[in-house]
């Protein structure tokens, strides 16, 4: 061989050597399905991060990470479906509410029979709130990882066009009203555009607003002591909810987008002026502060009001876990498991939050954030925090667990959608949700056996 090309061959050995490897260099593959890929959503990139970063450790395994859909159940659909099909992606982001589904699915396997015990012994310091929701028959089934619940947030320049001190926020549901009769009183070229305020057609609010006043949302402890039969919509703490949801509705002070669930829709309605307050997930601290200053808007953040001065049982958590499907190679279930500790260490569990708003789920993480300054510079951050740890410890805070929560949501969706769209009774139309979800209930035990 010419020296010229021995030469040649040796650069070449040396340039492939320090070249990363290639997705299909790597030996392992997993898929991490989430659902941060809306529009103008940079979460996902924080996450594509924290998977790089990984793949710079583990050189063995590949780590594709996607958001087939921004929508919590389509997601999971989806991913029923590809399991079925034998390609389920081996991480999938849950919604809390589906994690009775999730379990009776059959279609994950338990995190807590496949940490090792290094990862075992770090879940003493993930915060037992967290931890224990997420908690089946004893076993963790999956990971906490973007927690959350419900914040106010609003615009100070109405709030001080209309006479109201912006650093005393509403803090109950008659002060919502007081508030919302002011505004909506002030000149046209000076009041929100559409009403006083919107959040999202979502029960998880009026489920926040049960469990403040100690009530539940399912009987049998919300589905905790045995599975849910019975849907309470008609009970005293949700009869206050939604007279006061119609007292809103019908003197046009809430508006929303005319979609369940349209989070960003409702966000971008309050960016735009339409409204000047809206409830949202402290999952959109991050995306409301920086857009507020692109709509000119000085942004005031505040817990979520209660229904009155005595409902303090805090409310419930909101947000989703991450869960590991069955079915796949035990090199592919290790390096899922080993994937969702590092993603939940609280280095990242701390980039998570300060880069979004979801609280952390360490108690080193929020330790760390303490001790930095971070809370005393950032006060909003710290608001959901405080609500979490003001949950009185039982079974209204702990949140209901639903096999058939589409259905049963969906029912009590329809009602306050009749209520405030077309002025429907309250009780009326209470009771046929509850019917319909206690049907859903029903078929629902009967298929799976409980």
């Amino acid at each position: 061989m010419k020296r010229s090309s021995l030469l040649f061959c040796l650069l070449l050995a040396l340039i492939v050597g320090v070249m990363p490897l290639s997705a299909q260099d790597r030996a392992i593959q997993i898929e991490f399905v989430h659902i941060f890929g809306g529009e103008n959503d940079d979460r996902g990139e924080l996450i594509q991060a924290v998977a790089d970063a990984f793949m710079a450790e583990r050189t063995d395994v590949q780590v594709t990470v996607s958001s087939p859909s921004t929508d919590y159940t389509e997601l999971f659909n989806t991913a029923l479906l590809s399991a079925q099909q034998g390609s389920a992606p081996e991480i999938v982001l849950v919604e809390e509410g589906l994690t009775q589904l999730a379990y009776d699915s059959q279609l994950f396997v338990p995190v807590e029979g496949i940490a090792s015990a290094e990862q075992l012994a770090s879940l003493e310091d993930v915060i037992p709130q967290l931890l224990n929701f997420y908690r089946i028959e004893g076993a963790l089934w999956s990971m906490p990882w973007n927690a959350s619940n419900p914040l106010l947030y609003y615009n100070r320049g109405m709030f001080e066009a209309a006479g109201l001190d912006p650093d005393a926020p509403p803090t109950t549901f008659d002060e919502i009203l007081a508030a919302c009769e002011a505004i909506m009183s002030l000149p046209e070229d000076t009041r929100p555009t559409g009403g006083c305020i919107n959040w999202p057609m979502s029960t998880w609010f009026a489920e926040q607003w049960v469990a403040m006043q100690g009530g539940l949302f399912v009987n049998n402890d919300n589905g905790r002591a045995a599975r849910a039969s019975e849907a309470l919509f008609t009970s005293p703490e949700m009869l206050t909810v939604v007279n006061w949801f119609k007292q809103l509705g019908d003197a046009g002070y809430y508006v929303y987008s005319g979609t369940p669930d349209d989070y960003n829709g409702e966000g971008q309605a309050f960016l735009g002026k339409n409204t000047a307050m809206t409830i949202n997930s402290t999952a959109g601290i991050g995306l409301f502060q920086r857009f507020s200053g692109v709509f000119g808007i000085d942004l005031g953040i505040a817990p979520l009001p209660a229904p009155n001065a005595d409902a303090t049982n805090g409310g419930t958590i909101g947000g989703g876990s991450l869960w590991v499907t069955a079915g796949h190679t035990d090199e592919e279930t290790r390096a899922a498991i080993d994937f969702i500790f590092f993603l939940t260490t609280t280095d990242y569990d701390m980039q998570w939050h300060q880069g979004t708003g979801y609280f952390p789920v360490r108690q080193t993480s929020l330790d760390a954030l303490s001790e930095s300054g971070w809370f005393d510079e950032n006060p909003a951050y710290r608001i959901a925090i405080d609500q979490l740890q003001a949950q009185g410890g039982n079974v209204a805070n702990a949140g209901a667990v639903i096999g058939p929560a589409p259905e049963v949501r969906g029912a009590l969706i329809q009602a306050l959608q009749s209520i405030v769209d077309g002025g429907q009774d309250v009780t009326a139309s209470l009771e046929a949700a509850k019917a319909a979800a206690d049907a859903a209930l029903a078929d629902y035990n009967a298929t799976i056996g409980g």
